[in-house]
């Protein structure tokens, strides 16, 4: 799917225009599939058509509704993207254009899931393989909306809404199914994870595992990345990092990315917060005896189960910051396991993320004790499976069958709350961890206490709710 985001405009009227507008002779006709929250019947929005194009006043006057009411807006409100899919891609219905971009807005800060305040936007189909969306960056209450780094989050959104349609499945392990699928069903050839995929992963397990932000520096550089800091004019302080792979495919440039284009919790002030809430190395050390690293297995398990059981608790639901603490410890799970279960499994805590949502720009100052001591854990198991050279691999395992009773729950909330896009992204994840466990053959057929660092399998049954984490 192409995704272009468009310089911003002053002239709404203009833009709506230009989205109804044909390319070509060939180009069918244009149909509004989607609007804001509270638009109403989308008929009644539904421009006329006329000799020469439609008329498309009415549809203005209501985007600009909010910017009329409330105080002076920026110099260019008008926010314009396309979405087309490449000549080789299956067409999308149009109700299947109007749940992706719904999500992109979501993704990209613009039109978050639930908020009705929120900007006022539509999308315009023409066809099945593409779509103009336009919005107005005036909340509806008033306040505007800066839409920072668009470009990067609607990048990022595109690549979940691709695997979540099926444009770009994730690649199978070899001999493993999802549940549900024959064993000799054919397998779609997936396309290679990117260069961002690629860093993405390598500089959240740097991240997991620090201690702060030297540490961080040194693990990624150890990784074999280039890392260039970003440095402020005033007090030549450090504000931001970007990394890059230190050699290039031949005849492509080096690329850098920056820590928000990665992810949006990867920015170096995000970092900073969990490194200051974090425990000191010297109150939590790295298990080395085999008593010790069995405790740290059982503790871990126990944090998992018990957030996995608080995702159904309506009085006390658990936090999206435990939440995605329990995504960590999922990454730093995969560097005790082997190739490529471990890519895999990274991958995985990626679409986990994605269904827990809420990763906002600017990170949360309270900290969550229930995080930190996830976040903690999470440290361990990461360093711990550095060093294990696989003597931990039959804990690991049962960790991640606990770790798809999570994503069973957190795809059960998902589905009652009606979040298409996060229901799916953790069912996939259930199902990716599910088969990680069923190829090492686990849950065994001989009793857990059975196997050496065996873990009490104590996962829930997921319960539909509404709760959710906030």
């Amino acid at each position: 799917m192409i995704t272009r985001v468009h310089a911003r405009g002053t002239l709404v009227g203009a833009a709506i225009r230009r989205a109804y507008a044909a390319r070509d002779v060939t180009d069918p006709a244009p149909r509004l599939v989607a609007a804001w929250d509270g638009h109403g019947e989308l008929a009644d929005l539904e421009p006329a058509s006329r000799p020469g194009g439609y008329d498309t006043a009415h549809l203005a006057t209501m985007l600009t509704e909010p910017m009329r009411a409330g105080a002076a807006g920026p110099a260019r409100p008008v926010w314009r993207c396309t979405l087309e899919l490449d000549p080789a891609e299956r067409r999308l219905t149009h109700r299947e254009w109007a749940a992706a971009v719904r999500d992109l807005l979501d993704e990209a800060g613009l039109a978050p899931h639930g908020d009705r305040n929120a900007v006022r936007w539509i999308a315009v189909a023409h066809g099945h393989a593409r779509v103009d969306i336009v919005a107005t960056l005036v909340r509806q209450d008033g306040r505007t909306e800066p839409a920072s780094d668009d470009r990067h989050r609607c990048a990022y959104a595109i690549r979940s809404i691709e695997r979540r349609l099926g444009l770009a499945p994730p690649s199978p392990e070899p001999g493993a199914t999802t549940p549900g699928t024959p064993h000799d069903a054919p397998t779609r050839r997936s396309t290679p994870p990117s260069a961002r995929d690629r860093l993405r992963r390598q500089v959240r397990a740097a991240a997991v595992v620090a201690t702060d932000e030297d540490d961080f520096i040194r693990r990624l550089r150890a990784a074999g990345l280039r890392v260039r800091l970003r440095r402020s004019r005033a007090d030549n302080s450090v504000t931001g990092y970007a990394v890059s792979h230190p050699a290039p495919p031949r005849g492509d440039q080096l690329r850098w990315f920056g820590g928000g284009q990665l992810a949006p919790d990867l920015t170096l002030t995000h970092l900073r917060i969990r490194w200051a809430q974090a425990p000191r190395p010297s109150e939590a050390p790295v298990p080395t005896t085999p008593e010790q690293r069995e405790h740290l297995w059982q503790e871990t398990a126990d944090a998992v189960t018990s957030a996995t059981n608080d995702l159904t608790q309506p009085s006390q639901p658990l936090s999206a910051q435990a939440a995605h603490a329990v995504a960590d410890v999922l990454t730093a799970t995969a560097t005790a396991v082997s190739e490529p279960q471990a890519q895999r499994l990274a991958d995985t805590a990626e679409l986990l993320r994605h269904a827990i949502g809420d990763r906002r720009r600017t990170p949360p100052s309270a900290p969550d004790a229930r995080a930190v001591h996830l976040r903690s854990l999470a440290r361990l198991v990461g360093l711990m499976g550095q060093l294990s050279n696989g003597r931990d691999g039959i804990a690991a395992v049962q960790l991640v069958y606990l770790l798809a009773g999570f994503a069973d729950n957190l795809a059960t909330i998902r589905q009652a709350q009606q979040r298409r896009s996060q229901a799916a992204a953790a069912s996939t994840a259930a199902a990716h961890l599910h088969s990680t466990a069923a190829v090492h053959r686990w849950p065994p057929a001989a009793p857990a206490s059975e196997q050496p660092l065996a873990i009490a399998p104590r996962r829930p049954t997921a319960r539909p709710t509404r709760s959710r984490s906030r």
